[in-house]
């Protein structure tokens, strides 16, 4: 069953904005019923053109997990960027926060310009996995910045850690990842001593958008 993001209720139905109708010609909606998230809540619903969807009824679906998850992703060549960002929502990721550091691709710091494309993607992949929110996207942050953040566990992986492997307990929680080349002695330093744990992943050194589905994979 398609699912769908709205914005706008009117009565017994909700208006359906220019992409969504777009959508709805593409896949050639005319008589079956689909999902709209108005909300954060789903209603089963028809469709009346055009550019109404008539509720049917409302139902209760949670697919969100019960705590706060947020991933702290480099700012990565742009491909790889745009693949870790579509995974963490797709796995639960309920915030994003791009951030650079000392390894991190320069080129592309200044996502202003891509701030919609982003949006987009988010949009999309939370449509596509049947969450009821679409994940928070912050504005680019410091390594030092991120590291400042208000959450109760915070898991940073470290190809040069050995002895403590990432078992995360099932509550609140922030990861962060490297960029290619990891984190430099500075950058570890500087996370212990704001009570991050240093944790390692498997035995092998993954890239940065395969460590993201690794950790996000042990806490759902």
């Amino acid at each position: 069953m398609y699912k769908f993001f709205c914005y706008h209720k009117a009565g017994d139905a909700f208006i359906l904005d220019d992409e969504t109708c777009q959508h709805f010609r593409a896949v050639r909606i005319k008589d079956e019923h689909f999902l709209i998230n108005f909300e954060n809540e789903f209603y089963e619903c028809s469709f009346k053109g055009p550019n109404l969807a008539i509720i049917i009824k409302k139902l209760t679906i949670n697919n969100e997990l019960p705590f706060k998850l947020i991933v702290a992703i480099p700012l990565i060549k742009q491909a790889n960027f745009e693949m870790a960002l579509q995974k963490s929502v797709e796995l639960g990721a309920s915030e994003i926060i791009p951030f650079y550091s000392d390894y991190c691709d320069v080129a592309n710091k200044n996502i202003t310009n891509k701030i919609s494309r982003y949006l987009k993607i988010i949009k999309q992949a939370a449509q596509q996995s049947f969450r009821n929110i679409i994940p928070k996207l912050h504005t680019v942050h410091s390594f030092s910045e991120i590291l400042t953040f208000e959450c109760k566990n915070k898991y940073l992986a470290y190809e040069n850690e050995k002895s403590s492997p990432f078992k995360p307990d099932f509550a609140e929680a922030m990861l962060i990842v490297g960029p290619e080349g990891g984190f430099n002695f500075n950058e570890i330093a500087q996370a212990k001593q704001k009570n991050v744990k240093i944790v390692s992943l498997t035995k092998s050194i993954l890239r940065t958008e395969t460590a993201i589905i690794y950790m996000l994979s042990k806490l759902v």
